[in-house]
Formats: C-alpha cells, sequence, structure tokens
C-alpha cells in the first residue's frame, strides 16, 4: 500500500495529466468553493467586518478576490497549458534544489493552515457538546480528537471523503445563503451597511488578512487547473474564487457583526441552528483540513523522499496538533499578514518566467539540464520579501500594501536578473 502511494505521489508532481483524465472546469470549481468553506474562513470574515465595518468589508472582500481571481486565471492557464504540477513548475524558474526551498516554504504554511483550522474546528466541537449534550469538553481533548480523526482520513480514506466534499458544496451554498437571509431578515441591508467597526484593524491591514486568507490558491492553482480540459475551464474553475469566496466571507461577517460575536459556532447557536451547523460546517471544515494534511505529506514527500508517507502525516499532524493547542488562532492574522509578504513573489516569478523568459514553453525533456539553484528567482524572491516587509512598516512607501509590492518587486526584478546573468 505504501508502494502504491509513493507512486500516486510521484505520478502526481511528476508527470503531465493526459488528456483522458481532464474533467471540466465546473467540478474543479466545486473543488475549491468546497475548500473555501471552512471554520477559519468565517472566522477572517467576522474578524475583518468588525474592524473596519459591513460596507469596507464588502469593497475589501469583492476587489481582492477580484484581483486574486485575475491572478489565478494566469496560473491556471500556465497548468493547464502545460499538464504540469506546481511543484514541477518551479523547478524551470527556482531550479532543483531551489525548488525543494520554495516546497518547504509552501508546508510550512500548510501546516500552519492545518493547525489553525484544526484548533477552529475543536473549539467548534467543544461548543457544539455543551449546547447539544450538555458536556464540556477540554479544547485540547476536541482539538487533538479532531486532529486524528484528520489524519486517519488523510491518510487511509482521503479520496472518499474528498468526493463527497464535492457532493455536498450546492447544500453548502444553500446553508450559507440560508444564514445570511436568516440574520439580515430582521433589519434591512442599508442599516447593517452602516455599521462602523471598532478599528482594530486598519484597511491595509484587512486586505492583508484577505489576501493571506486566499494567497496560496495562485501558487497552486496549476496542481487543480491542469487537470481542466481547455483553457476556458481553468478560468471556469477560477469563478470559484472570484464568485464564491466574498459570499463565504459575507456569511461569517455578517452574522459576526449582529451578534458582536466572531466564534461562528457561537454564532449559529443564537441563531438555533446549531445542529444543521454542526453536520455542515464541522464536515467541511475535516474534510478541508483533511486536504490541507494530505498536501502537507504531498509537499513533504518531494523534500524527504526516504520517508513513508504515512510517516511524514504523522509527524507533520504532531507538530500542527501541539502548535493548535498551545493557540496558534490568537495569532491567525498576523500569520495571515506575514503569508501576504512570502507567498506572491513565488507566482510572480514562476508567471515571468513562463510568460516572458521561456515563451510558454516547458518541456520535460529538458528537466535534466535545470540547474540546482534558479539564482536570479531566488534573489527576486529575497529582494521582494525584504522590499515588502520594509514598505508594511513604513520605511519606505510604494503601494501600501504587501501583496502588491512583494509580487511587483518579484516580477520586475526577475525579469531584469535575468537578463543581467543571461
Amino acid at each position: 500500500m505504501e508502494a502504491n502511494k509513493k507512486q500516486e505521489i510521484d505520478d502526481y508532481t511528476r508527470t503531465k495529466v493526459p488528456e483522458n483524465k481532464t474533467v471540466p472546469g465546473i467540478k474543479i470549481a466545486a473543488i475549491i468553493v468546497g475548500i473555501g468553506v471552512t471554520l477559519p474562513t468565517f472566522y477572517v470574515g467576522g474578524e475583518v467586518a468588525q474592524a473596519i465595518g459591513l460596507s469596507k468589508s464588502l469593497w475589501v472582500f469583492i476587489l481582492v478576490n477580484l484581483v486574486l481571481g485575475i491572478l489565478c486565471g494566469i496560473t491556471a492557464i500556465i497548468g493547464n497549458r502545460t499538464r504540469l504540477s506546481t511543484y514541477m513548475l518551479l523547478h524551470f524558474s527556482f531550479g532543483k534544489k531551489g525548488t525543494l526551498f520554495v516546497n518547504c516554504l509552501i508546508g510550512i504554511t500548510l501546516l500552519g493552515w492545518y493547525a489553525v483550522t484544526v484548533e477552529v474546528f475543536g473549539e467548534a466541537l467543544t461548543d457544539s457538546f455543551k449546547h447539544l449534550l450538555g458536556i464540556n469538553v477540554p479544547i485540547s481533548i476536541s482539538i487533538i480528537g479532531g486532529s486524528i480523526l484528520m489524519t486517519i482520513t488523510a491518510i487511509f480514506g482521503f479520496k472518499i471523503v474528498e468526493r463527497f466534499s464535492v457532493l455536498t458544496v450546492p447544500l453548502l451554498i444553500v446553508f450559507l445563503i440560508y444564514v445570511l437571509y436568516s440574520t439580515i431578515e430582521s433589519q434591512s441591508l442599508e442599516s447593517i451597511l452602516n455599521i462602523n467597526g471598532n478599528a482594530s484593524l486598519s484597511i491595509t491591514e484587512a486586505i492583508s488578512a484577505i489576501v493571506g486568507l486566499t494567497i496560496l490558491t495562485p501558487v497552486l492553482m496549476p496542481d487543480f487547473s491542469r487537470f481542466a480540459r481547455t483553457d476556458k475551464d481553468s478560468l471556469i474553475s477560477v469563478l470559484a474564487l472570484v464568485i464564491g469566496f466574498p459570499i463565504i466571507l459575507l456569511a461569517g461577517a455578517i452574522p459576526s457583526l449582529m451578534t458582536g460575536e466572531i466564534d461562528i459556532m457561537k454564532i449559529m447557536i443564537s441563531l438555533s441552528l446549531t445542529i444543521p451547523a454542526f453536520i455542515i460546517l464541522v464536515f467541511s471544515t475535516w474534510t478541508t483540513n483533511t486536504s490541507n494534511l494530505y498536501s502537507t505529506q504531498l509537499t513533504l514527500s518531494t523534500i524527504f523522499r526516504k520517508q513513508k508517507i504515512a510517516t511524514l502525516g504523522i509527524i507533520a499532524s504532531a507538530i500542527g496538533t501541539l502548535i493548535a493547542v498551545i493557540g496558534i488562532a490568537t495569532h491567525f492574522i498576523d500569520l495571515l499578514s506575514i503569508l501576504s509578504v512570502l507567498i506572491p513573489p513565488i507566482s510572480a516569478i514562476f508567471i515571468a518566467d513562463f510568460f516572458f523568459i521561456k515563451k510558454q514553453k516547458y518541456d520535460l525533456n529538458d528537466f535534466d539540464t535545470l540547474p540546482d539553484f534558479g539564482i536570479s528567482a531566488i534573489i527576486s524572491w529575497i529582494l521582494s520579501c525584504v522590499v515588502a516587509y520594509l514598505a508594511n512598516y513604513n520605511y519606505i512607501n510604494l503601494t501600501s500594501i504587501s501583496f502588491f509590492d512583494s509580487f511587483i518587486v518579484a516580477f520586475i526584478a526577475y525579469l531584469v536578473l535575468k537578463r543581467i546573468l543571461k
């Protein structure tokens, strides 16, 4: 079984997707929406809305996801035209060993997401047990129990849960719409839009938080779009981000503003929706975090190739669970702000390389001739992160948004360095 799993991952990361394995874009879109319907997404939507008010939040949700949607559209086309995973695409710009560094960064990010999600999941379980059964379960026990469940699923039964999660997407959407309706039926939309925030976050910090929430999607989009039948199908899949994520964020923002509570399960309890929320939100978060752990295994397997996949999954889960028990969710917004600096340069660099340096010609036959380190890519990444960090703390003034700063600097620096170092 371990050998089959290893072969599956080798096939997933190192080979092109054959045409007979491609699927319609709407199916990929459903997977992306299913991944987005998770407790931390509601948490961020609620926290941003309480900080800057609903009116400003609405614009932030729409504009950020529109920009990231455009970026996802570009990387989706790259994945569709090459039929290669993100892991393989990065080799052409970062080099064979340089890609391992990038993959390590992605793996750490995924592990951080796993830890945050399992912590919020544990809190939701504790709230649900207390309200439904009158049982006071310590949050740490709920976190550990939830993590064990997700780990077992990721190692042994992920495919079954993945298929089932795709089937539940329509149910999730209906539930979100009902939550929005139940929340605003007692007040006019105009009055809700006029609710002011508590100013705990600035507009720039709110933008960074929303960017950090979905910033891995452009980088990992080729992993999805390489299964799309055509460029059109790959762009259809991106609509899940542009349309779906603002709705999911609003489903966390509006109830949070109305109730003054950020914890989504407490909000659902106040709306008398405990049982459907428990079934739908907890299950969707379970499947999404199973996907996070599975992706973490996948990423770490490219770095620690001699380790068994199950071993990597168990170690990653143990580390993530320990971080969750410590309480990483209290620093969730800070984590997202850091990601909005570190991750955008990765997509900027392989976009620049594919379209402007390699002229859309990535050939696996050239793989053995690639350098160990893509010096231009590594320098561009470091430079862009430093510039974005300095701009974020007002030492220099660029766009005032760390995502744009790091992306633009990396894109330009890479093209310039490739010309200089040619």
